[in-house]
């Protein structure tokens, strides 16, 4: 609880706004003036109005539209990272519980950053960082700005999501939550384990590569050593021996999900006169949880053959924060932050099932075992500083006489380096003996065959330079207000991959030294040279290693124009200068003839590794505020125009396939991309009344150049393939609602609805071997309608509060389909979600949390070119529980 004496009841128009979940205020009157001095005080009982009332006025105060959540709104809500609070901010739905779609675009239409820095993703498949990597813990607030700007990133074209992470607090904070759950599909459940992960490429081998110059077969390793082929075989036999053949897949009771989160800060005032503050805050979230994501896959060509596919992920995950600061009075900030994650991720994984040649006429089944431990980390430093001169000696008078007292200027600067390990991940590939009638499993025994299993080896890593500033000066003239501004963007990003594969060659093993599972053969007495196995150094599924690198460099102006506080005019304008490159390459290319071939492309006029473009991209808003209109307090309407532009990701450039852990899908990239230029028109209005009420109604256009689409073909036995390319053009529309209600006894309502369409114009797409099957459809990624709501409950006492959240989306293409096939529908997903919070003391609290409750699945169809409808993904997603108890002072 807090009190403001007095507050101006105009000040209710400011609270909220458009947070997701807020509470009623209770107005409480003392006793009459005239009986006594009393002062009459507002007591404001919902723990959410305060952290609002800023983001709102910020809100109001931009020339372009945009929404924010701010910590405290999360906290109340429940929300454990950034991906689960942005369920409920207007027009965005989640996917895979870590990518924001907005206004029903895919993730590739937003730009993330964190305190304005570009940062680099440690997701192996997403150039867009995911956001259920950043903890509520640490973050202040999120800005959702949907309209482009000058002093946006022009690289974008659904939303700009910036990160706000926790400034120095200003008294003492310590905080402990402790916290448990459980999985319906996967807590108590048995589940698969391995103790495959962990071990990179072993150093005999990684000394073997330069020795043998990539083949380290025993017939090169006799030419290279001399001796007998009985010594080269020996030799061999150790680099086998070397590997991590503890591969195999253990059932196992699957633990429940623990959580812990701490917080400690507090900010002292230096010298007799208390002009300076210096301040500290560390901040650290610990998360460990099972889960069984088991999916049913039918083959796209032939939908009556299907695989089931078991797999479990035990997911791990720190999150460290520090951050000091150092302030002068009011007028100047400079803090530095430092941000640790560490991100573990080990799947388990058996597939089973009648595909390609394996059918169950013929009574066999293929089996294909998988282990994956992926490591992920993300270290970020930044400085930044933000300075005013209203009270600084020596500088305000001097600013003052040349009326620039009231110039501002705010500056960052950004390191970050990620990096992906994917240790030792294996897959072996097998059959099942099945009875003929009745599909029973009698037998399992891997393959005979020249590539039966692979040993992967892979490392990625980002390198990120951002850093920016901004300057600004108001300037008053008669019922003028005028505000001058500008600034500059730069970002430098450096990427190596790096994958090796080992092959194992079973194909002079005899079947009795091939029966059973990976844990029977691969046992030391039966995998061995002995036996007849032997290893390669191969590809997995195509070139696995490139290089890259990306550099932005940006400057904007702005002018801001207030007449006679009703209208406002905005205009501007931002130069980008954009570079990059992608340069796939074959670690095994020892005699340098692919290297060779790669330089003539390179010196070609239609040459696809590099690119670079140069723009200009414009803005303008035009805004009408007043008071009145359908009863408000405060309305303002805003018409915008921005252009800016969507970029592919430099691993959809590189010339490289790999495999996403989310969907098993293969993916393809595509050196032909090309950029999609995107002009934005926006006319939104947004009505604020007296008791924190809003409502808000924005119709919005897009037309997109050269939209980049994801396609699905039909690998056969490799499952679905995913490849990328330029449509012709695109063009978005829609209209979105959004709002909140407040009843009485603490009851409210806030939601938004997002109606949608979306087309775009396919013709002949580069890179593409296949034809897209329709030439017009809707976008990739695209959903016809989103609805997000909230039903919640705050107690007048403050001491309890309940929310009830609904989130959908509308069927949304996945990849659009190729060669007579149709386009694959995401099915929409039902998301119903209660948290109960309940406030004992004001330094004690308990939350309990049940997630999806309807116990939806993912859902993925698409119809093939006989016009058969395939399930080609079908995953259990699973009820969710939690419990936590924090205590703070």
């Amino acid at each position: 609880m807090f009190k403001k004496t007095p507050l101006h009841r105009a000040m209710f128009g400011l609270t909220v706004g458009s947070m997701a979940a807020a509470a009623p205020l209770t107005v409480v009157h003392a006793q009459d003036p005239a009986a006594d001095d009393t002062i009459e005080e507002v007591v404001v009982l919902g723990r959410l109005q305060s952290a609002a009332q800023s983001l709102t006025t910020e809100r109001m105060e931009l020339p372009f539209s945009a929404d924010f959540l701010s910590f405290d709104v999360m906290a109340r809500a429940g929300d454990p990272t950034i991906a689960a609070a942005l369920r409920r901010a207007p027009g965005l739905t989640v996917v895979d519980g870590k990518f924001v779609y907005v206004r029903g675009l895919g993730e590739r239409y937003s730009a993330v950053t964190v305190n304005g820095a570009a940062v680099p993703s440690p997701e192996l498949t997403r150039s867009i960082i995911p956001l259920d990597l950043f903890p509520t813990t640490i973050v202040e607030s999120v800005k959702i700005q949907k309209s482009p700007s000058p002093d946006a990133l022009a690289a974008f074209g659904g939303g700009w999501i910036d990160i706000r992470t926790k400034s120095i607090p200003d008294d003492l904070i310590a905080s402990l939550q402790v916290g448990i759950g459980a999985n319906s599909v996967s807590t108590g459940d048995d589940g698969f384990t391995n103790n495959a992960g962990g071990t990179p490429l072993p150093q005999p081998i990684a000394d073997a590569i330069p020795r043998y110059l990539g083949d380290i077969t025993p017939s090169n390793i006799q030419r290279v050593e001399g001796g007998t082929f009985n010594e080269a075989l020996a030799i061999h036999g150790g680099l086998l021996d070397s590997l991590n053949n503890d591969i195999g897949l253990r059932t196992e009771s699957l633990d429940p999900d623990y959580d812990v989160k701490a917080a400690l800060g507090n900010k002292f005032y230096l010298g007799a006169a208390e002009d300076w503050a210096l301040g500290g805050l560390i901040t650290g979230t610990w998360t460990r949880k099972f889960r069984n994501e088991n999916q049913i896959r039918e083959e796209l060509g032939a939908p009556q053959r299907s695989t089931e596919v078991d797999r479990t992920f035990e997911n791990e995950r720190f999150v460290g924060a520090a951050s000091a600061g150092l302030a002068y009075r009011s007028d100047h900030n400079v803090q530095v932050d430092y941000f640790y994650i560490e991100d573990d991720e080990d799947q388990s994984f058996l597939a089973q099932g009648f595909e390609g040649n394996f059918r169950q006429e013929d009574g066999s089944e293929r089996v294909t075992y998988r282990t994956r431990l992926e490591q992920r980390e993300l270290n970020l430093l930044q400085v930044s500083g933000d300075h005013a001169f209203n009270n600084t000696p020596g500088i305000t008078d001097t600013l003052e006489r040349a009326n620039l007292r009231d110039i501002k200027f705010d500056w960052f600067y950004s390191e970050a380096e990620a990096t992906t390990d994917v240790p030792n991940q294996t897959q072996m590939l097998g059959f099942n003996r099945v009875d003929r009638e009745t599909a029973e499993r009698l037998s399992t025994q891997l393959e005979a065959i020249t590539a039966m299993g692979i040993f992967s080896f892979l490392e990625l890593r980002d390198e990120q330079t951002s850093y920016g500033g901004n300057l600004e000066l108001p300037l008053e003239f008669s019922n003028v207000y005028a505000t001058i501004s500008g600034g500059w963007w730069a970002s430098q990003k450096a990427r190596d991959y790096l994958g090796y594969s080992v092959n194992v060659n079973s194909s002079g093993t005899q079947a009795e030294n091939l029966t059973g599972t990976t844990t029977d053969v691969f046992q030391d007495n039966n995998f061995n040279v002995g036996n007849g196995f032997q290893i390669f150094l191969g590809q997995a599924t195509g070139n696995e290693s490139y290089l890259a690198a990306q550099k932005v460099d940006a400057a904007y102006g702005m002018l801001d124009l207030m007449f006679n506080d009703q209208w406002r005019v905005t205009a501007g304008a931002r130069w980008e200068v954009y570079k990059q490159a992608a340069l796939p390459f074959n670690a095994l290319d020892f005699d340098g003839r692919l290297i060779q071939n790669q330089l003539v492309e390179l010196s070609t006029a239609d040459q696809t590794a590099a690119f670079q473009e140069d723009d200009v991209y414009a803005s303008l808003a035009g805004t009408y505020m007043g008071y009145g209109l359908l009863g408000s307090d405060d309305y303002q309407i805003r018409l915008s125009y921005g252009q800016t532009v969507v970029r592919p990701d430099l691993r959809e450039l590189a010339d490289v396939v790999y495999i996403d852990p989310e969907t098993t899908f293969i993916v393809r990239g595509n050196p032909f991309l090309r950029p999609s230029p995107i002009d934005n028109l926006e006319l939104r209005a947004e009505f604020f009344y007296a008791s924190g009420d809003n409502f808000t109604v924005s119709l919005f256009y897009k037309d997109i150049d050269s939209p980049i689409e994801q396609f699905n073909a039909d690998a056969g036995e490799n499952g679905t393939q995913l490849t990328f390319g330029n449509a012709n053009s695109g063009e978005v529309f829609g209209v979105e609602f959004e709002g909140l209600k407040s009843f009485d006894n603490g009851l409210f309502l806030s939601g938004n609805l997002t109606l949608s369409d979306s087309e775009i114009d396919v013709g002949a797409v580069p890179g593409l071997a296949q034809e897209p099957t329709n030439s017009t459809r809707r976008m990739t990624g695209h959903s016809e309608w989103v609805v997000n709501g909230t039903l919640g409950w705050d107690a007048n006492s403050g001491r309890h509060s309940a929310y009830l959240n609904y989130n959908v989306f509308g069927e949304r293409i996945f990849g659009a389909g190729i060669a007579g096939n149709d386009d694959a529908f995401e099915q929409p997903i039902h998301t119903l979600g209660i948290v109960y919070k309940f406030f004992p003391t004001d330094y004690l609290e308990f939350d309990v949390q049940l997630d999806n409750i309807l116990d939806d699945e993912r859902e993925f169809t698409q119809v093939n070119r006989n016009g058969d409808e395939a399930k080609i993904l079908l995953q259990e997603i699973g009820v969710t529980f939690s419990i936590s108890a924090k205590v703070s002072f």
